[in-house]
């Protein structure tokens, strides 16, 4: 691994740690890119406030404390500043207006919530549930999001915690979003914190039909505190299954222009 693009701050509530502990993590892993995508602030309205995003009114101090890291360390390490968001037709273009004035780097897709009308009602998708609907959501909600073409690649993209039997819709929905993003030429992110943590992601057998298509993934680090960046036994481990399976994975990628 070479570079690392999901990196979070504290701002999103639930990461710990200064942003240079990670910095100065990356370099002792040798890492030659380390790229910050905490939870983007949306202008939700109606007062509802995401208890795991940062807030708009975060937004100068998150820019502000990473562009003077990036100078500070500009020989040892290059910096990138991007989002994790996520995609939410009523929310996309005002996310847009509100992000254009920073020096945004790149975004990265990481679909917590689906349907949209689910956001104030906290139905996380990596919760477990037999909705068939929800399933169904998830991957239109992904899929729309890689089609604004400004989309680096997509976190964690098996998050969906589909508990139903109808088995060949959760594979027919699988295949659906994976076949999207090889056409788009996007990688799907193998994200090791749920495999550290044993969650339900990743999923073996999303990245069987994964590689079984010829998808493209990259190893996503996920950080939310300073040692989790890049750690050699989680990535051995991923590599080792990934490489079973025969997929293509990347190191670092071309970032995407957001503007």
């Amino acid at each position: 691994m070479r570079a690392s693009y999901h990196t979070h701050t504290y701002r999103c509530k639930h990461a710990f740690g200064s942003e240079e502990e990670y910095i100065e993590q990356a370099i002792a892993e040798g890492l030659s890119t380390l790229g910050f995508a905490d939870h983007a602030p949306m202008p939700y309205g109606d007062g509802f406030v995401s208890t795991y995003k940062m807030l708009p009114e975060e937004i100068d101090g998150y820019f502000s404390t990473l562009l003077a890291l990036k100078e500070k360390y500009k020989n040892d390490i290059e910096i990138k500043i991007g989002f994790e968001v996520e995609y939410y037709p009523s929310l996309w273009e005002k996310s847009l207006e509100l992000w254009k004035p920073y020096p945004l780097d790149y975004l990265i897709l990481g679909q917590h919530f689906a349907p949209e009308e689910a956001v104030p009602n906290r139905s996380y998708t990596g919760w477990a549930s037999p909705d068939k609907d929800r399933l169904v959501a998830y991957t239109d909600c992904v899929i729309k999001g890689m089609n604004t073409g400004i989309i680096s690649y997509v976190a964690h993209p098996d998050l969906l915690n589909y508990s139903g039997e109808d088995k060949e819709l959760l594979r027919s929905e699988w295949r659906r979003l994976i076949l999207e993003a090889i056409r788009l030429d996007i990688p799907l992110e193998y994200n090791l914190l749920g495999m550290n943590e044993g969650r339900a992601y990743p999923a073996p057998d999303f990245w069987r039909e994964a590689a079984e298509l010829g998808a493209k993934s990259i190893l996503g680090c996920d950080s939310h505190a300073p040692e989790r960046v890049a750690r050699r036994v989680e990535i051995d481990r991923a590599r080792e299954f990934l490489d079973s399976l025969g997929i293509v994975v990347l190191d670092e990628i071309e970032l995407k222009k957001v503007y």
